[in-house]
């Protein structure tokens, strides 16, 4: 470990923490550490975008957390998060929303003027480099990331852009259109030569040339460092052993909104009863820490597919080989894209500006869960074509929580989802399979939908279909509230995302989200990167810290 002091300790090189450092380093007026407890994520498996399913589950590429058991749930049932630098942008699956200006401008409306959709706006402008035909004026061309369009086309998949605009749905031409409903072709964080625009290789990997930033990898943070209730640095673990780095200016969680809430629980910051239970000696109590977790839960319904034979068949055998080696030599085909073909917003109980549903339609199918465990050499596409509509609700009401079990960083956490602890949130998905159904209805699919497979024709009441989601309804992997900003009475950090009283410290993640945005989380926790190492450099340049 070298002797250099570090203004900025970063803890976590996930989707914001990436952005953080380069940001905070970019002057070359103030030295920046990043610590990862993961790897480096130099490999096929994440740079290819279609590989992600290989390496889905893999414990070098992710941690997961076990879910309390609820009724209705599969047993054993864990929350995957990616690991190594990029976090989840380097094991998701690509899909790239913005979200609407109602989310940002309601937080701001909750006293956080910071988040405004203007200066959201700007900031996605700003890192974005999005250059399609028929892209919206508020998107950026010049940024570091990188965001594509799905290129696969099918009669299928036109036909599904149609049945939207059959239903009364705008077409499109960039899903990311500010403040609507719609539907077209999905974006993904893939760039034009085909590799995945992970955080690390948009952000971190050009910004590590820099003498003032140092990254440590396969090093875990053991707790925050607590001195007269001011963050001072941080304990670490790694093959070096233990050691404590001292921060001169601030330490700024970037872990997540499962393990952002934990460190700070392990370091004595959190509700009393947690940390009492947990045999942690009490540094300053905030009983919002690891409270107010907010998921987009999703559910997949699938059908027969006639008259266009998708992909499933794609991705066996001499196919699957083919598709790789086309890959390698043209950076194209089906290996250099994942993700639903086509997006659709809407909105059943909300306004036309502000969906609270979102579709992905794609040409393909899985198997179920018994028949991939009974045989997981096949894969886990069927044989048959089939077309399926990942559903996600995107304003859920219940809320769980994050609790940490020991005062042992290595110990794992207690994650209750919640799924069903506001009632209103099942009945919402009820009405969602009738909206899915609806939409598969439409004339426009006629010649190429055919049977319902998942969860099929059968389950016709709202008691069977109520009954169905209890197994149905998976983590979207959107996890957010966790250290929600707003006011100390009932979040964790103010609109800066300074922690409320601990000076020195923030937190800057999807855990400080008010409320879930419409729409997949990477794009924002990206843009909360942007936007908080801007606010963190005012400060600097003021003569403030945090706290």
């Amino acid at each position: 470990m070298t002797d250099r002091q570090f203004d900025y300790i970063i803890v976590g090189a996930g989707s914001s923490g990436c952005v953080l450092a380069d940001r905070l380093s970019v002057d070359g007026k103030s030295n920046v550490l990043l610590i990862e407890a993961g790897g480096r994520n130099e490999t096929e498996l994440v740079n290819m975008p279609r590989a992600f399913m290989k390496m889905f589950g893999n414990p070098t590429h992710f941690w997961h957390f076990p879910i309390k058991e609820q009724v209705g749930r599969p047993i054993g049932e864990v929350w995957p998060y990616g690991r190594g630098l990029g976090g989840s942008s380097s094991t998701n699956g690509t899909w790239y929303m913005r979200g609407e200006p109602a989310d940002y401008d309601g937080w701001a409306a909750a006293g956080n003027p910071e988040w405004r959709w203007a200066e959201i706006e700007r900031c996605f402008a700003a890192m974005e480099c999005y250059r399609v035909p028929g892209a919206d004026p508020s998107r950026g061309r010049k940024g570091p990331l990188q965001v594509t369009q799905l290129p696969y086309r099918s009669p299928a998949i036109a036909a599904s852009v149609e049945a939207g605009v059959e239903m009364g749905l705008p077409r499109l031409s960039d899903i990311n259109t500010p403040g609507t409903t719609g539907i077209g072709y999905t974006q993904a964080t893939v760039t034009r030569r085909g590799r995945r625009a992970s955080s690390y290789q948009a952000f971190l990997k050009p910004a590590m040339k820099r003498a003032n930033l140092t990254v440590m990898t396969d090093t875990l943070v053991e707790r925050i460092v607590i001195v007269d209730g001011s963050a001072t640095g941080v304990v670490i673990r790694s093959a070096a052993g233990v050691q404590t780095i001292a921060a001169k200016r601030e330490v700024i969680l970037s872990s997540g909104a499962l393990q952002s809430p934990k460190l700070l629980q392990i370091s004595g910051i959190g509700p009393a009863d947690v940390l009492a239970a947990a045999g942690v000696p009490v540094r300053h109590v905030l009983p919002a820490v690891g409270r107010n977790l907010a998921d987009h839960a999703m559910l997949s319904i699938s059908y027969r597919l006639h008259s266009d034979r998708g992909v499933n068949h794609q991705f066996s055998g001499w196919r699957m080989a083919a598709h790789v080696a086309q890959y390698y030599l043209t950076r194209t085909g089906l290996m250099a894209y994942t993700s639903p073909e086509v997006t659709a917003l809407l909105s059943l109980h909300s306004h036309a500006d502000w969906p609270d549903v979102q579709f992905g339609v794609g040409p393909f199918s899985l198997r179920s869960s018994a028949e991939m465990k009974a045989d997981p050499g096949r894969g886990a596409l069927e044989d048959k074509p089939g077309i399926t509509v990942n559903a996600i609700a995107l304003r859920p009401k219940s809320r769980g929580s994050v609790a940490i079990r020991s005062a042992d960083i290595a110990d794992g956490i207690e994650v209750d989802a919640n799924w069903w602890g506001d009632p209103a949130d099942k009945a919402f998905m009820v009405e969602m399979v009738r909206l899915v159904r609806r939409y598969m209805r439409q004339p426009a699919l006629a010649r190429f939908v055919g049977e319902e497979v998942v969860p099929g024709p059968n389950v016709e009441s709202d008691a069977e279909i109520g009954e169905v989601l209890e197994w149905l309804v998976s983590p979207g992997v959107h996890a957010t509230g966790t250290c929600r900003m707003g006011q100390p009475v009932d979040s964790v950090v103010d609109s800066r995302l300074r922690v409320h009283g601990v000076r020195g410290l923030r937190v800057i993640d999807c855990s400080v989200m008010p409320l879930p945005p419409a729409g997949n989380t990477n794009g924002p926790a990206m843009v909360i990167g942007w936007r908080g190492a801007e606010l963190i450099l005012e400060d600097r340049d003021r003569g403030r810290c945090a706290g």
